[in-house]
């Protein structure tokens, strides 16, 4: 009996959190800023505003859960697709894809890590850092690497690339204020989200290809 109980307690623990995740995420999708209030939350997701100091301890620190939930996928995917027994250019053009998908279906992410980077409290920051800049930077010097021994990329400085890459992906989702001004519309499509995968890897491919490739490609 007690073990049942126990095992319902948790269950309604796990459901709770979901749910709070889910309404912060769908909120923080609809707005070009992080600004969201613990009763914004408590009214999109139809549970007390007590239960996020309950859970997380503060806002603070829901908004640290779900970034954390996200890095667990992706960065667990990315020590997967950098251990594949494939090209450094397939796995850059992989990788940059995966940004961009990841910003489509939730284009609050890099927002957010910047906030709590910048604006959160040191075991915050220091906490996104471990999560999310640690994995990538690693996973771009690897991918640099191989890429450079194979001859495949000219010399690039691994730091230099991950803002590059990152930076040409998320600015389209950051900047949604502006899709009116340059793309004559309101909100991204299925479409423009392909289209812009392979914008990006055009640029990028351009620039990290060795010398014959950017010559055989019309550089």
């Amino acid at each position: 009996m007690a073990r049942a109980k126990s095992s319902g307690i948790s269950g309604e623990r796990r459901d709770s959190r979901t749910i709070l995740f889910d309404a912060t995420a769908a909120l923080l999708s609809e707005r070009s800023t992080i600004e969201v209030s613990l009763s914004e939350i408590a009214q999109r997701s139809g549970l007390n505003s007590a239960l996020i100091k309950y859970y997380f301890g503060s806002k603070e620190g829901l908004l640290l859960a779900l970034l954390e939930r996200v890095a667990e996928r992706s960065m667990a995917d990315l020590a997967a697709l950098v251990g594949m027994d494939i090209s450094a250019e397939q796995k850059l053009r992989i990788h940059i894809g995966g940004i961009i998908n990841t910003y489509y279906r939730s284009p609050y992410v890099n927002r957010l890590i910047n906030y709590m980077i910048v604006q959160g409290d040191k075991a915050s920051s220091e906490r996104v850092a471990k999560i999310f800049v640690e994995p990538m930077i690693a996973a771009y010097r690897a991918i640099v690497a191989q890429g450079v021994a194979d001859g495949a990329f000219r010399p690039l400085d691994p730091g230099m690339l991950y803002y590059s890459v990152v930076g040409a992906c998320e600015h389209i989702f950051y900047a949604g204020y502006s899709l009116p001004t340059t793309l004559g519309m309101t909100e991204l499509t299925e479409q423009v989200r392909q289209q812009y995968v392979q914008h990006v890897l055009d640029l990028v491919f351009h620039g990290v290809l060795a010398r014959s490739d950017r010559e055989a490609v019309g550089a």
